[in-house]
């Protein structure tokens, strides 16, 4: 059967009769990619036109590669001649033909691209290799496919061929022929980027006009990197470099010209977000189709995106190590348990108990972190986690990192991390390992509790004014060494995330879109998390004021002062239980993560202030009440989850293991954090009597100075008592006031960008409805009461919605007598949201932008089961301060 001369594009099946660029524009058009109309002159063609007495193809191609000099230029030029003579007529009738068959415009411009059959392939692509023609006519058409026949026979082609290692069988030319459209852009497409390899990063390169000069390298294209997410869609635009192009190639009734860009256009950006993601997003079902990443032409016209060529990348880079740069940071974690400023002395232990304590254990249990990342990193005094770090540990592990911002709080990952899980073997060791840390916590744990608040007692202040700076130094290390051979955050945190991936992947498939809500209600009123019992315990302490009048009229007086309140209860039964009150949680407070920020026991008038509103309340919840509507809450949870198993009582059985399990870690977790805060009471202690120690010897200023310090440094502070160390604490401080006056964004998807000064981060609110992650079930209206630091616990009423940077855990004394609470930041693991739970505050976190977004005294509905915030009223309105209602 003789071989066709011409064939449709979408019959280019065939590559050794139609090349690799037909076969590319074929499979695209089957997969329905936009493709322009067009045709291709076959291989067949192109033989014909060698068909000459006494030549072979065969042998003058093997005789030119391994020829050179003036003999290969000499069998060069005979293969040019034959060419030359061959009639091309015949076959430019059979075009224009072709072209009125297809029913394309006989009139107009014409590209002529190459199509050799050693061209587009995985091994090699012949990139700009072989000629293409541009503006063509009808007319020109048969010369034109001439020309590209004889860039075959081409010392650059006869160079490339050799140095690829391709066998020695000479390459034929087939032509592909589509009409030259009206460029307002073209250029070029990396599915995966080609020099660092990620596969979550398309970079775009795109000119105005036609990409012929692109591609010869005659201009200076845009270029932009897009993020992709997990499902292959854009994210966000990462890079974005404009050339400021001057002058775009244009088809003209001359043909092809260089028309000067208008003084708009100049400097301006090639193609528009939209263009880029709608680029991005074709280039990566591209791949999907080919199954391999993919080199891509393209041109928008005035109307819409047109591919023109899909290759694979032949010469495609290893993915280059992850480095910090490339990470997402977030102040999720962090930001709940730290001061906004923290201190020296506490961002370097935060970073020394990271890798001690939490990454150190991942290695344990066989994940790979590239070398040089690290988990936390500081900004402008703020510390941030990498999120990019912890999604990819846990894919290593197999575990759904979709759940980690509804955990620890945070915006979605832009750019997902490449991880590959481990085998079935090592992770298997993994679960023996991670089984047998978390038995050790289920079974020391309460014996290593007892033991941290035992430290506490024995450092206290008063026990340590004897001791010199070398007694302090053996202390510090003596309770240092213990923590860490007896840490069990990991191994906790390891039994709560375990417990919620198992759950998370029944419960929605077991009860449906609300399971979080039923969940979150069997969850109430454990009487186990340790931190929402003094929520509890203050209540009981209220009680008791309530019930002794001359007690009362102390909190009830117009004219308040704590202090000497507290001195006036002095031997009364009130007095006594606030004093054991302290001794449970005085050493607990906001920001508690860091030694520097102040206790409880420090600051005993806030408490006695909190104390005071409870008890100027018209209503008053009792113990008796708190926990009744715990229980109440909870039972109901448990029976509607019964309920809707029905008949299926395996799933109830498993349901009730995983739950219990869940509780049992829950309360661990919070008993772990109570105690570990025994262990910063003791080293706080220590850490003021060695700065008192040092103000004594003359090398510091005031014994809080000692919080100016890094851990790595104090072997030099007390090797030599010099006090050039006033001048390093003065910088430092003068350095965080500096850093006090400036903002800095939740997360940063770009480190770069950020120490550059660009943050183009903004907050929207879809349909008037701010939304975030439900932590604590209920429904409640109410006032707004902003509450960013201690300062603010005086002015909170009871019945406010309290609207917090995140769920400090040291705020648990409000939740008494808040309505409910919305956090900017935060997950359904961190401690705030566990006690906000155990209590039943209704509570919403991770509702980016909400602190700038309401004012103070805004009443506002909030749907803790939904996660949604709407404002009702502005404040000024006539009902802005009535009294709320709740309904959990």
């Amino acid at each position: 059967m003789d071989r066709p001369l011409l064939l449709p594009l979408a019959a280019c099946t065939q590559p050794s009769l139609v090349g690799g660029k037909a076969v590319g524009l074929a499979r695209l058009l089957a997969g329905g990619f936009p493709v322009p109309s067009g045709f291709c002159v076959t291989t067949e063609a192109y033989d014909h036109a060698l068909r000459a007495p006494d030549f072979s193809p065969a042998e003058q191609w093997q005789a030119a590669l391994h020829s050179s000099g003036v003999e290969r230029q000499r069998i060069l030029s005979h293969c040019h001649t034959i060419i030359r003579n061959y009639g091309i007529a015949e076959l430019t009738a059979q075009i224009v033909e072709q072209v009125r068959r297809l029913d394309l415009p006989s009139h107009g411009l014409w590209a002529v691209r190459s199509s050799a059959t050693n061209e587009d392939g995985a091994q090699a692509s012949f990139a700009g290799v072989y000629r293409t023609r541009l503006g063509i006519t009808l007319k020109e058409m048969g010369l034109a496919v001439k020309d590209l026949w004889l860039s075959i026979w081409d010392e650059r082609v006869l160079n490339y061929h050799a140095a690829s290692g391709l066998s020695g069988a000479p390459p034929a030319m087939a032509v592909v022929i589509q009409p030259l459209l009206e460029a307002q852009a073209a250029g070029v497409a990396y599915s995966v980027h080609p020099l660092t390899g990620r596969t979550t990063q398309v970079m775009i390169n795109a000119v105005a006009g036609l990409a012929a000069a692109l591609v010869d390298g005659r201009a200076t294209p845009d270029q932009y990197v897009v993020e992709m997410a997990e499902n292959s869609q854009p994210n966000r635009i990462s890079e974005r470099m404009i050339s400021r192009q001057t002058q775009a190639l244009r088809g003209t009734g001359q043909g092809l010209c260089e028309v000067p860009l208008s003084q708009d256009a100049v400097g301006r950006a090639t193609l528009s977000d939209n263009q880029l993601f709608d680029l991005a997003r074709t280039a990566k079902q591209i791949e999907k189709t080919f199954g391999h990443p993919m080199d891509i032409e393209w041109l928008y016209d005035d109307h819409r995106l047109w591919l023109l060529q899909a290759r694979p990348i032949s010469t495609l880079t290893r993915s280059t190590p992850l480095t910090n740069d490339d990470c997402e940071w977030s102040r999720a974690n962090f930001k709940e348990t730290m001061p906004e400023l923290p201190s020296p002395l506490g961002l370097s232990f935060l970073e020394l108990f990271m890798e001690r304590h939490i990454i150190l254990p991942y290695r344990r249990l066989g994940c790979r972190i590239p070398e040089g990342i690290s988990s936390v990193r500081t900004f402008q005094g703020r510390p941030y986690i990498n999120m990019t770090l912890f999604h990819s540990l846990i894919t290593q592990l197999r575990g759904d990192p979709s759940l980690l911002v509804e955990q620890m709080g945070g915006e979605i990952l832009g750019r997902v991390p490449e991880a590959r899980p481990l085998g079935w073997f090592a992770l298997a060791r993994a679960g023996v390992v991670m089984m047998a840390e978390m038995r050790k916590a289920v079974h020391y744990g309460p014996a290593w509790f007892t033991y941290m608040k035992a430290m506490a007692a024995e450092h206290r202040a008063d026990r340590l004014r004897t001791l010199s700076g070398e007694d302090i130094v053996l202390r510090l290390d003596a309770i240092g060494q213990w923590l860490d051979e007896h840490e069990l955050t990991f191994a906790i945190a390891g039994g709560v995330s375990q417990c919620l991936q198992a759950l998370g992947g029944l419960l929605p498939r077991w009860l449906g879109e609300d399971w979080r809500a039923l969940l979150n209600g069997a969850l109430q009123g454990q009487a186990a998390a340790i931190s929402a019992q003094q929520i509890v315990r203050l209540a009981e302490i209220a009680d008791m004021v309530r019930r002794d009048p001359s007690v009362t009229s102390l909190f009830t007086a117009e004219r308040w002062n704590p202090i000497e309140v507290r001195q006036k209860l002095d031997g009364t039964d009130v007095l006594r239980a606030f004093n054991r009150y302290l001794d449970d949680y005085g050493h607990r407070g906001v920001g508690e993560s860091d030694v520097m920020a102040p206790r409880f026991a420090d600051r005993p008038e806030l408490l006695l202030t909190v104390l005071r509103t409870q008890i100027l309340a018209p209503t008053s919840a009792t113990p008796a009440d708190i926990l009744q509507r715990q229980t109440m809450v909870r039972e109901q949870a448990l029976a509607e989850i019964r309920a809707r198993f029905g008949w299926r009582l395996h799933r109830w059985a498993v349901f009730s293991w995983w739950y219990r399990r869940l509780c049992r870690f829950f309360a661990l977790r919070e008993a772990n954090r109570h105690h570990l805060m025994y262990y910063s009471a003791a080293a706080r202690s220590l850490l003021l009597r060695l700065g008192e120690w040092l103000v004594e010897r003359g090398q510091l200023s005031s014994q809080e100075d000692i919080f100016y310090f890094k851990i790595e440094e104090r072997p030099e502070l007390l090797a030599t008592g010099s006090s050039h160390w006033q001048g390093i604490i003065q910088a430092r401080r003068a350095e965080r006031d500096r850093y006090a006056a400036t903002s800095v964004p939740d997360t940063i998807q770009d480190w770069n960008d950020m120490v550059r000064g660009k943050d183009a981060s903004s907050v929207e609110a879809s349909e008037g409805i701010l939304r975030g992650i439900p932590i604590s079930g209920g429904q409640v209206v109410g006032p707004i009461r902003f509450v960013r630091s201690m300062e603010d616990w005086s002015r909170v009423c009871r019945g406010d919605i309290l609207v917090v940077p995140v769920i400090d855990p040291g705020m648990a004394p409000l939740f008494g007598i808040a309505a409910g609470l919305v956090a900017e930041m935060g997950g359904t693991l961190s401690h705030g949201a566990i006690i906000a739970r155990e209590y039943g505050l209704p509570t919403v976190a991770n509702v980016p932008g909400i602190t700038s977004r309401l004012k103070e005294g805004d009443q506002v509905s909030l749907d803790a089961e939904r996660g949604e915030i709407i404002v009702q009223g502005r404040e000024g309105d006539l009902f802005a301060r009535s009294e709320p209602s709740s309904k959990s």
